[in-house]
């Protein structure tokens, strides 16, 4: 089908508007525009789009806003006609009778604003019309610590306040008043700090003037370069553009070309970067020496910790030293890091922060799918009849997915949340089951008992795909229902609605968080998250599928790369001798160490009893984010070298006898992989702070001080690593530094360099045929040992404006936002004992005790109280216990047994 511009004709897209339309043909400047964004829906207000169409040659025309009218077969548009060119202009005139003069044309210094551009595109009218009052007197807003208003400049586009409500789902701004008192208002016209604004920045982005800008003014930098990277904070993998002038990053901003964020993000990827060059950055070795650190060149460091690396290897043999890689380094670099440890060191004790977060779902899915790895990709969103948010909190912990499931809960898609938590979504879905912690296991059983009950699971796809089903069917149709109920705290009858709920949707996507894997059943809670989506043939197409929630920036990465003790690149299993030999070929050595290594815990418990002597850290905050702080810091205490590459001084950083300063990702190349399985490009922004190097560098350095001479050369490489990953790893094979582009490519990535949205499609599963599994609820012995003494239930959670220990956001304006922990307690329980709002309570179990402010909430039931872990002033960990999942060790972290009494 065609369409003509200006008489030409060119072949037109199903859906297309004309705006779309002239735009692909001609360029984004051929039309301009005020009140459109691609990324919100289109409103027609302005105006400024207007075109003219006839539906023959030469026919009668009329004026359309381009933007929301579609393209059809056989239109004739002119969009550059006297007429059009002159109502554009009167539009243009009216908006600057109540518009600042002095911001018509752009600050010396400053890019122009979008609204700017299309003056000069236009033209600058004279005005004739009577000047407008109301706008110029309205006072400026400078009280949020990212975000100012000078609404003097607002043009009523109305796009600040569909991007809140659109993008971000947050409707904090809305407009007030008729004619010239029309004004932009936030929250109950409060000013932003006041406001429920979550600080997204979406608001700021869209924008067309000044009217809201950051305080980086990111909008306007007239910047020496912009370059594109990967975000260092969760696991959605945003894109980000970064701003540099005079070698320094002077603004951050959203890619709207992006497959992961389409122009969003939070305010951590937007806002806070002012760590990479904060005052407490380390810029030179450290070696501890009589309980001082001391400045040394690098030099100095290698030789010592060399020295000391070969001495425990000769006394107690290689095994009698551990490696911890981290979540937050590039793929590159934690590939060399298990690399270096079991080819230079000699053994398989490599672990990573998977291991206190997500290794149940790489454990559960294996064993359920044979990989452990999202299904599927977060577009899919799209295509979905029905969300299923199992123990996440993606609006605090994943802000731009949370924000897209937010979206789709509103607009009334099926949606299902089991939390023991009244998170902001839960309180959207329609089904909440709000069951106690520690109970997965037991809710998930009824789900699945109702499934089979009232007949609704896909019996084809059982059949064909997969095995065990009737083992798994005869257990779980004789469980006792009331008894359940009991136990999880949920009503079986909204357990029913819910099961039938998801059973009959056409299509059902599950999401999955810590909430799932951090418990004591967390790798069976995954198989039998994996047994729902099986039953019910919701695996291996659009819009379904197991997808857990990576939580830190690279975790699925670091665990593809094989920072783990019992599997290495690419998930093999270092037990089988021909993997130790096929290992053994790839890295030109004769033989690989032969037995599985020590988990993060395990290390911890070896240092203890003597037979662990050497512990090398990279990027993990050890101390404040494992468990039981007493516990580790025993362990670090027996060794006899603690090495630590880091930021900063960290608490595990104060503890090192040597500490290597690291380059943040803004100072490096390399790659990160996101929660969807996309590998994508951290391209070097800046050069490094001080002196320090890269963590792949210090890596490379330390394999030539210990022997292994590695075949990219002495100089860390991203681009030559990759090709040596792709050769080592079966489902990287095709993967290469120039095919990865602007969005990166999804593994598995073919030979030909093609990525992979959805695996296990059409029922092939890795392992051949999806397993189901069948398991009963176990209570977790943190509650059968220390209930009766401690009553209540601990359950900690992430918060928005923090990354984990807080090592960077602490370091910027998010701590002013967001500046303490603290306790959420059930009105009842903080009545019971005499508490209120804003009291310093002490929480305590029988590891330790900790002081904390509280909030009193109806989010958490009677019984349950939640904290977040990002503040070294109160250390949470102190009283979190050793407890873990049974099969891969991953802390409880979301059930401990504790008490609380007002101070």
């Amino acid at each position: 089908m065609k369409a003509y511009i200006n008489n030409i004709p060119h072949s037109i897209k199903k859906g297309e508007t004309i705006l779309e339309f002239v735009r692909r043909i001609k360029n984004r400047e051929a039309i301009p525009t005020m009140c459109q964004d691609d990324r919100l829906e289109n409103f027609g207000s302005c105006r400024v789009c207007s075109v003219e169409v006839a539906r023959k040659k030469d026919g009668p025309t009329k004026v359309v806003a381009s933007c929301h009218t579609p393209v059809f077969e056989n239109a004739y548009i002119y969009h550059e006609t006297d007429k059009i060119k002159k109502l554009r202009k009167n539009i243009v005139e009216l908006v600057l009778t109540d518009y600042p003069p002095e911001k018509v044309f752009p600050e010396e210094g400053k890019k122009p604003t979008e609204f700017q551009r299309t003056i000069e595109q236009i033209g600058v009218p004279n005005i004739r019309y009577p000047k407008g009052e109301d706008h110029l007197k309205i006072e400026k807003d400078n009280s949020h610590p990212y975000i100012k208003s000078d609404l003097s400049q607002c043009i009523n586009c109305y796009r600040c306040v569909r991007a809140c409500e659109e993008i971000q789902g947050e409707l904090v701004l809305g407009m007030s008043g008729r004619g010239f008192a029309s004004q932009i208002i936030k929250g109950f016209d409060t000013d932003f700090d006041l406001s429920a604004c979550v600080s997204c920045g979406a608001c700021v982005q869209t924008c067309p003037t000044e009217a809201l800008t950051d305080k980086f003014e990111s909008k306007t930098l007239l910047a020496d370069k912009t370059l594109r990277t990967t975000c260092t904070y969760c696991g959605v993998g945003c894109q980000l553009e970064v701003s540099v002038i005079n070698g320094e990053i002077k603004g951050i901003q959203a890619p709207e070309n992006a497959e992961v964020n389409f122009g969003h993000t939070c305010l951590k990827g937007r806002f806070a970067f002012q760590f990479y060059n904060h005052p407490d950055r380390l810029t030179d070795p450290l070696i501890k020496k009589n309980g001082q650190f001391e400045v040394v060149t690098w030099e100095e460091a290698y030789d010592f910790i060399t020295e000391k690396l070969n001495k425990i290897k000769r006394d107690l043999g290689p095994d009698a030293i551990g490696c911890i890689s981290s979540s937050r380094a590039t793929n590159e670099e934690n590939y060399l890091m298990q690399k270096m440890t079991r080819v230079a060191i000699g053994t398989n004790n490599i672990d990573g922060c998977a291991r206190v977060c997500h290794a149940p779902t790489a454990y559960g899915m294996q064993q359920s799918f044979g990989t452990g790895a999202a299904t599927n990709s977060v577009d899919d969103l799209n295509d979905t009849d029905c969300i299923f948010l199992f123990g996440a909190n993606p609006t605090e912990a994943h802000p731009v997915t949370g924000a897209k499931i937010k979206q789709l809960f509103m607009k009334g898609v099926t949606s299902i949340v089991v939390d023991p938590v009244k998170t902001k979504l839960a309180k959207l879905s329609q089904y909440h089951l709000q069951l106690r912690p520690g109970t997965n296991v037991a809710i998930l059983n009824m789900l699945m008992h109702y499934i089979i009950k009232e007949e609704l699971v896909d019996q084809d796809f059982i059949h064909k795909y997969t095995t065990q089903f009737d083992e798994l069917k005869e257990q779980v149709i004789h469980l006792d229902m009331d008894e359940l109920e009991s136990l999880t705290g949920v009503s079986k009858e909204l357990v029913r609605e819910t099961a039938m709920a998801y059973a009959r949707a056409d299509k059902a996507m599950e999401f999955h968080g810590l909430g799932v894997t951090e418990h004591y059943q967390g790798s069976k809670t995954v198989m039998l998250l994996a047994n729902l989506a099986m039953m019910t043939g919701n695996i291996g197409k659009r819009g379904v599928g197991l997808n857990p929630l990576r939580g830190q920036n690279n975790v699925q990465g670091a665990a593809d790369m094989g920072v783990q003790p019992h599997q290495g690149a690419g998930y093999l299993d270092v037990n089988d001798p021909e993997i130790q030999k096929y290992y053994a070929k790839k890295y030109g050595v004769e033989k690989m160490p032969k037995k599985e290594g020590l988990k993060i815990p395990e290390m911890l418990d070896a240092a203890i009893e003597g037979k662990l002597k050497a512990l090398w850290i990279m990027g993990e905050d050890t101390l404040m984010t494992d468990p039981n702080t007493h516990h580790i810091q025993n362990a670090m205490e027996q060794l006899d070298i603690l090495i630590v590459q880091e930021l900063f001084m960290s608490a595990t950083a104060e503890m090192a006898d040597v500490v290597l300063p690291a380059n943040s990702y803004f100072e490096k190349n390399g790659t990160f992989t996101n929660g969807e399985r996309r590998v994508q490009r951290v391209n070097k922004i800046i050069d490094p702070i001080g002196r320090s190097k890269s963590d792949g560098q210090i890596i490379i350095d330390m394999m030539y001080k210990l022997g292994y001479e590695q075949p990219t050369g002495k100089i860390y490489n991203a681009e030559k690593i990759i090709e040596e990953i792709s050769e080592v790893i079966p489902f990287m094979k095709g993967l290469r530094w120039d095919r990865l582009g602007k969005n990166g490519l999804q593994w598995p990535v073919l030979e030909d360099g093609t990525g992979t949205q959805i695996i296990h499609k059409n029922g092939n599963f890795k392992k051949g045929k999806g397993t189901f599994h069948h398991f009963d609820f176990e209570e977790t012995p943190e509650l059968v040992e220390h209930r009766k003494q401690y009553p209540f239930i601990l359950t900690t959670a992430r918060q928005l404006e923090h990354y984990n220990s807080g090592t960077m956001t602490r370091r910027t304006n998010n701590q002013e936002i967001s500046p303490s922990d603290y306790l959420e307690i059930n009105p009842a329980d903080a009545a019971g004992k005499e508490i209120i709002n804003g009291d310093i309570v002490r929480i305590f179990s029988d590891r330790g005790s900790v002081e904390i402010p509280v909030k009193i909430t109806y989010k958490v039931k009677p019984g349950v109280v939640r904290t977040t872990f990002h503040q070294p002033e109160i250390f949470i960990n102190m009283i979190t216990g050793n407890i873990g999942d049974y099969e891969t060790k991953t802390p409880e972290y979301k059930v401990v047994a504790v008490d609380f009494e007002k101070i």
